[in-house]
């Protein structure tokens, strides 16, 4: 009886494969750090990942987070309300403040969610500054959270509301359990509506008109204190919660901590991003629009009505022959 040769075969052909594979994945690797080498300078690098680590930290920190809020939620206790003074006061004695705290809810508020990304997004937009401000805030968040995980783990307090209740099971992935109810003392949201706010005042502070700036300082702080009315009201939170976390963050935003190996941003930061977003761009399209940008923001610096009524009529900023582009 002949046995059969098929499995030699098969043999040469996956020693083959393997081989082949083996070249296909080197030859990858070297296209992608080719790639890499090619689209991003050496500061662009050092500050990515800085930032990622940076990142990672926040992302481990809410993972934690989210798990202990579910178990301290699922431990046994008295569910009787504590006695909240405050609410007691805007609910019943005053309703004006309460009316206060739900106006421009259908129109101008966002859910937390949204105010995130709106932070995130009006960093950005203003170039190295803007990502200093942003990199601290992502780590004042990650701290005053870290330090919130310890506050309510060592006490447990009775939600103020007191239907309400957490059956499990606990999942640290799922960011919206749906229920938990003891994470309290004191408030994750007013840690990012107190940082969002930090960010707004800072950054504002370059506006051209001090009238302008006054405007805007005024309008998101009220915002700020209008969601921690809200709270306190729908029973999410309690005023102690909402008033800590406050003081708590303008408190953590001031720590040394913040800055030590924080990432900073290429200088400048233009010709970095070009390279990673446009390396093709050799017929120079890109900077004329940023030089145009920049021609617009110098000039609505010094004669804002001018220039928006200039844009409006002409719909285009007529740029000189010659333009020094601004490298932001």
């Amino acid at each position: 009886m002949h046995m059969p040769k098929v499995s030699h075969r098969r043999h040469h052909h996956t020693a083959q494969d393997e081989r082949g594979n083996l070249f296909s994945a080197l030859f990858h690797i070297n296209a992608i750090s080719q790639m890499y080498h090619y689209h991003i300078t050496p500061e662009m690098g050092v500050y990515a990942l800085k930032s990622i680590r940076d990142l990672v930290f926040m992302g481990i920190e809410l993972l934690t987070e989210n798990t202990m809020i579910q178990v301290i939620s699922l431990k046994a206790h008295n569910r009787t309300p504590l006695r909240d003074l405050a609410e007691e006061y805007l609910s019943n004695e005053n309703r004006s403040f309460v009316e206060f705290a739900y106006i421009g809810v259908e129109t101008y508020q966002v859910e937390t969610n949204s105010v995130l990304f709106l932070w995130i997004f009006y960093c950005f937009l203003h170039g190295p500054t803007g990502l200093k401000v942003l990199q601290k805030g992502v780590r004042c968040l990650t701290l005053a959270r870290a330090l919130r995980v310890i506050t309510f783990s060592l006490t447990i307090l009775p939600n103020p509301n007191p239907k309400c209740k957490f059956t499990g099971p606990v999942d640290p992935f799922n960011l919206s359990p749906g229920g938990a109810c003891n994470d309290l003392l004191y408030s994750g949201h007013v840690i990012v509506y107190t940082i969002s706010a930090l960010a707004v005042t800072i950054l504002c502070s370059s506006y051209p008109f001090a009238i302008l700036r006054f405007f805007i300082r005024v309008f998101i702080w009220t915002q700020v204190i209008q969601r921690m009315i809200r709270a306190v009201v729908e029973l999410h939170h309690y005023s102690v919660d909402m008033f800590l976390g406050l003081c708590v963050t303008l408190l953590m935003w001031h720590a040394e901590v913040l800055y030590y190996d924080l990432p900073t941003p290429p200088q400048p930061l233009y010709p970095h991003l070009k390279k990673l977003l446009f390396p093709f761009d050799h017929d120079g399209v890109v900077d004329r629009y940023v030089d145009q940008f920049t021609l617009f923001y110098k000039h609505f610096k010094r004669q804002p009505m001018k220039t928006l009524t200039s844009l409006i009529k002409h719909h285009d900023i007529v740029l000189p022959a010659k333009t020094r582009m601004k490298q932001i």
